[in-house]
């Protein structure tokens, strides 16, 4: 889908300079000569990223900036600041007044449109998270925004140690942000030996970029970094260099000698969208584990547990290796609620949950599929292996009553636990020329565990039942 930018310009000349320079960004170009009529379209149709001109006829281009920022529709839609002669007060006004960039007139149009698409690459993140964020209004699944009150944590590095701790030592009395400084070659070899860092600067000289692009790669290429926050720190406008760094990934880049000040506005936006992008990553998966997960064991649910289990049907048959399923259900479960109540009830259901997922081995899956019922999937199992395991899952639940310690009562539980092996029932209950889909097989394999358990429960219960007795 084509990107949304919004120029805001109250001359029209501007407007249509800057609109023929966005032809090469395959954006949707929209035009608003006033800030009340921007602020309007901001509100009724969010674009993806706005670009304010010069001084507006009925604002002040820093008032927009910040009228932008504060408001519900715009706190996180980057903003680029477009003029001629900023003065350092005039970029260091902007930065604080929310803009996320300051470009200069004559524009450059390859550095223009890289920071183009660094930014809206930011926003097109943040936004595919907001339409994951109705889950914090489910009770259970608000975010707890403590986790990420800490000060952030930065690593500086460029080609020459020194200029990293020169910059460090700088900005320190400017921000609350832990901080240390390293050489380029050593930030890369002792990455892994500290906590992830929330950000890097990273210092690169125009004449020689290739090791600050490189440790930018690499700060990319690793799973643990890949969100850090990214500002490179270029010693004199080079395009080529800008375009690499915004186009590799940089979130960020600043020109010229280090200004301390500039730094730490620039880190705090983009130090802000990491934070909001984990708190929203978080959130999403909250709601994924919560979509999946019974709340009341921590086992999963039916929703996971089904295709799961189809899965392992597929590759068993693909590999011909057997694997087991079992359907395992509490004894008596009912007079348990109706003597002690349904608080008991469940205190009895997570210590039994608790005990057969302590007892089944990593790789293997286990669910609460129903109100005392539960599966396992064991892989790469026999028969023989498969009836080890339910009756040592049986003695476990049986061997010691599970303890309320509130009332000091000791009830006693048992269970009764039915079993098929998957590659037996594939071959016994179909014939090669009609065998079932992959969801069809895992539903008749619960099926034949579900037979297999009646046996269990109709020989007394606390027993064990394969549906087709082990060799």
């Amino acid at each position: 889908m084509t990107g949304h930018l919004l120029i805001v310009d109250s001359i029209a000349a501007n407007r249509c300079v800057l609109k023929a320079r966005l032809a090469g960004s395959f954006m949707d170009t929209r035009q608003a000569e006033t800030a009340q009529e921007a602020l309007e379209m901001i509100r009724s149709e969010p674009p993806d990223l706005v670009i304010l001109g010069g001084d507006l006829t009925d604002m002040v281009r820093d008032d927009f900036c910040r009228t932008v920022k504060t408001s519900a529709d715009g706190a996180a839609l980057p903003i680029i600041v477009n003029g001629s002669d900023f003065s350092r007060s005039d970029r260091l006004a902007a930065l604080r007044a929310g803009a996320d960039d300051i470009i200069t007139s004559p524009i450059s149009e390859g550095p223009f449109l890289a920071r183009i698409r660094c930014l809206q690459r930011a926003h097109d993140t943040v936004h595919g998270l907001r339409l994951q964020e109705t889950a914090k209004r489910i009770p259970g699944l608000a975010e707890d925004s403590s986790a990420f009150d800490a000060p952030a944590a930065l690593v500086f590095a460029a080609c020459d140690g020194a200029d990293a701790l020169k910059w460090c030592r700088r900005l320190k009395p400017l921000v609350p942000y832990r901080m240390r400084a390293d050489p380029i070659s050593d930030a890369v070899r002792t990455m892994s030996h500290f906590a992830v860092p929330d950000g890097f600067v990273i210092g690169v000289t125009a004449d020689t970029p290739e090791e600050g692009l490189r440790f930018l790669a690499e700060i990319r290429a690793r799973a643990a970094t890949r969100q850090a926050a990214v500002l490179m720190v270029l010693d004199r406008e080079d395009d080529s260099a800008r375009v690499n760094a915004l186009d590799l990934g940089a979130n960020d880049v600043m020109v010229g000698n280090f200004d301390p000040e500039e730094a730490a506005l620039r880190l705090a936006v983009i130090l802000k969208r990491k934070k909001l992008t984990d708190r929203l990553s978080r959130s999403l998966e909250a709601g994924l584990n919560a979509a999946v997960t019974d709340p009341l064991t921590g086992l999963y649910n039916r929703r996971y547990a089904l295709p799961q289990l189809a899965r392992t049907a597929h590759q068993a048959r693909l590999q011909g290796q057997g694997f087991a399923v079992m359907v395992a259900d509490l004894d008596h479960f009912k007079l348990v609620n109706d003597k002690y109540g349904h608080a008991a009830g469940d205190i009895v259901l997570a210590e039994v949950a608790r005990r057969l997922r302590a007892t089944v081995k990593a790789g293997d899956l286990i669910a609460r599929i129903g109100g005392e019922e539960f599966l396992i999937v064991m892989q790469r199992a026999t028969p023989e292996s498969a009836s080890e395991l339910a009756h040592h899952l049986r003695d476990v639940v049986r061997k010691t009553p599970v303890y309320l310690r509130d009332r000091d009562l000791r009830i006693p539980v048992t269970i009764s636990i039915g079993v098929t092996m998957g590659s037996e029932s594939d071959s016994d209950h179909f014939p090669a020329e009609a065998m079932p889909s992959n969801d069809a097989a895992a539903t008749t394999l619960i099926d034949l565990a579900d037979q297999a358990l009646y046996g269990a429960k109709a020989c007394g219960r606390d027993n064990v039942t394969m549906a087709r007795p082990a060799a």
